[in-house]
């Protein structure tokens, strides 16, 4: 993976940890609740962590597929290359949950639960990114319309679409 790729997975994985933390306190504060609907607190902060794994290895290979597809520079080869290996990923997460769900020690709805944490993940990237790069985002010469200057031209007016 590059270097920009992997810092990207990295700043998606604490948003994903950020989520399966949150989860646990809560998970914590309401162990009564949990236990009078039948949910022992251990087994569903391991239900939990297993899910923030499983996030973590499919937000992995999402990324690997993505290079070697992007790389392929053929459209036809990068989606059924994506589409076959969406397949393989989801197969092999819904046979880790039915084997380690099985299993006493860890509840398989809190690691359905801490598996959508992917989705945390990305929605919570950009905060993460500010707060761990505050000097790359932000406005004017250091972020987009920096970037945009050095792709499509020096034009000045180039970023003011509603302009005139």
């Amino acid at each position: 993976m590059t270097k920009e790729v992997r810092r990207l997975v990295a700043e998606m994985c604490v948003g994903m940890f950020l989520y399966v933390l949150v989860l646990g306190i809560l998970a914590a504060v309401f162990r009564d609740g949990l236990a009078g609907m039948g949910f022992a607190l251990g087994p569903v902060l391991l239900g939990l962590f297993a899910g923030f794994i499983a996030d973590t290895a499919m937000l992995v290979h999402m990324a690997i597929v993505a290079e070697r597809a992007t790389d392929s520079r053929d459209a036809a080869y990068a989606n059924r290359y994506t589409v076959v290996q969406s397949m393989i990923r989801k197969v092999i997460f819904i046979a880790v949950l039915f084997f380690v769900g099985s299993r006493p020690q860890v509840d398989a709805v809190a690691m359905i639960l801490g598996a959508l944490g992917l989705k945390a993940g990305a929605f919570l990237q950009p905060a993460v990114h500010r707060t761990f790069s505050p000097h790359d985002g932000g406005s004017g010469e250091n972020g987009i319309s920096e970037e945009r200057r050095e792709v499509y031209g020096n034009d000045e007016d180039s970023d003011d679409s509603a302009g005139t």
